[in-house]
């Protein structure tokens, strides 16, 4: 099948999937086919929950839908007695829906910003400091001829 497109609302708690019938070069009837829908929960892959139906329509409405989840849904098609194939068809490109999987960017960049932001902050302290004890400044040896002298050199005449 072609074009398969997904549609859900929360207030229903459902999906509409729709999708055209596979090109054929001599088939131009749209009840020649049926239809085999997977629809996996990607939510908790250890689980790999899948739901299979099958119609002969050209949509099928998900009933399961939960808006928390992530699912995947692929479809193919086979004859259904038009002497198209008996073979089922490829699995259609699979087509992602539900909710958006937030944590894979935004999560990370959240923790992320602040802590290369503070680690930048923590290593210039730290050369600065470095650099204040390395760069101290080196005592000049004193000029004898121009300093005035702290002695005092008067010479008394009696």
């Amino acid at each position: 099948p072609l074009n398969v497109t997904v549609n859900c609302t929360e207030a229903a708690h459902g999906c509409e999937i729709r999708w055209q019938p596979p090109r054929t070069s001599h088939v131009r009837r749209h009840d020649c086919f049926k239809y085999e829908i997977v629809i996996e929960n990607k939510a908790d892959p250890e689980k790999n929950i899948k739901t299979t139906s099958k119609t002969v329509r050209k949509s099928y409405i998900f009933e399961s839908f939960s808006a928390e989840k992530r699912y995947h849904v692929k479809i193919r098609a086979t004859d259904n007695g038009c002497l198209v194939s008996t073979s089922w068809g490829e699995w259609s490109t699979p087509v992602e829906f539900g909710k958006e999987q937030l944590t894979s960017t935004s999560s990370y960049m959240l923790f992320l910003v602040p802590v290369l932001a503070a680690s930048l902050i923590l290593f210039l302290c730290t050369v600065s400091i470095y650099l204040k004890k390395t760069s101290a400044t080196v005592p000049q040896p004193r000029d004898p001829f121009h300093e005035i002298s702290p002695m005092d050199f008067q010479v008394c005449f009696l």
